[in-house]
């Protein structure tokens, strides 16, 4: 029994020494740089161990500095500073924004662009620097037929001035001068054209005509700027009207644009009004207020 027992025991151990020196003497023999690297991958649930042999690392050589593309600019691909127009004070002048400001073009009011002076019946265009305008206007009895034309004129005037810019209005028969109710100039706000516009609506043609009284109180307003409408001839005022305008513009610092309404027939002391005090002389017929 205990021979048996000697030797099962003897067989397991000389077993087990022939099974551990085997692998020990082949690793013995082979090149251990040869040897292949284990990667064991691990597949959830564990079931097995998977056992691969990864290939040797080869190794490359990276670029140098020289050898990479160097970055290119291209300068037409953006807009050159010259094509991209800038937006100038006077491209504003609506609603109060910009350097001046006008109003939207309702209720009679258009949109001032700026640059050009204050313009009546087509005069005062190139009167760049007038900042104070007085319109003196003939409201006399034969004015009844076309004064409509003026007062429509009248408003499409005063409202294309920039809100910078004063004006007053002056009507003249043979009696007192009719002032719009400041009796003084007003800025070209909204507020003040509406005033003006209703004044003009209210006005009536009547009596004679002696522009005298008007002009003297067109320059105690002092103006830089006159507009001087009639229809008529000034019966016999023509010679004081000179000396009094050489006495009230002795330097000539204020233009005066005279307009011939509907006739001629004061064409020629209006031509000479013009030319003595730096201003413009035009006729405006009746075709082109009722055209």
């Amino acid at each position: 029994m205990l021979l048996a027992w000697g030797i099962s025991v003897l067989y397991h151990v000389v077993l087990f020494a022939v099974m551990y020196l085997i692998p020990w003497l082949a690793g013995l023999a082979r090149d251990v740089t040869d040897a292949p690297t284990p990667l064991t991958d691990l597949v959830s649930p564990v079931d097995r161990v998977a056992t691969t042999v990864s290939p040797r690392p080869q190794p490359t050589q990276s670029k140098t500095t020289s050898q990479r593309k160097a970055l290119e600019f291209k300068p037409n691909r953006f807009q050159p500073l010259e094509g991209i127009q800038s937006i100038k004070p006077n491209d504003l002048e609506i609603l109060g924004i910009g350097t001046t400001g006008g109003d939207l073009g309702k209720d009679g009011f258009s949109i001032p662009l700026g640059g050009a002076g204050p313009e009546f019946f087509g005069l005062g265009g190139e009167a760049r620097g007038a900042r104070n305008i007085v319109y003196v206007v003939d409201r006399s009895g034969s004015m009844l037929n076309t004064f409509s034309g003026v007062v429509r004129e009248l408003k499409e005037s005063i409202g294309a001035l920039r809100r910078t810019q004063r004006f007053h209005v002056i009507f003249f028969n043979s009696g007192a001068p009719l002032e719009n109710p400041p009796r003084r100039l007003v800025s070209a706000v909204r507020s003040h054209r509406r005033a003006a516009f209703r004044f003009l609506d209210q006005i009536a043609p009547m009596g004679g005509t002696d522009p005298r009284p008007a002009m003297r109180r067109a320059f105690a307003v002092e103006p830089d700027l006159i507009y001087f409408l009639t229809d008529g001839e000034f019966e016999g005022h023509a010679q004081s009207m000179f000396s009094m305008l050489d006495k009230l513009n002795r330097m000539r610092d204020v233009r005066i644009f005279t307009i011939a309404y509907v006739n001629q027939r004061g064409g020629a002391v209006l031509e000479r009004i013009a030319r003595e005090h730096n201003g413009e002389y035009r006729f405006v017929s009746e075709d082109e207020i009722f055209d």
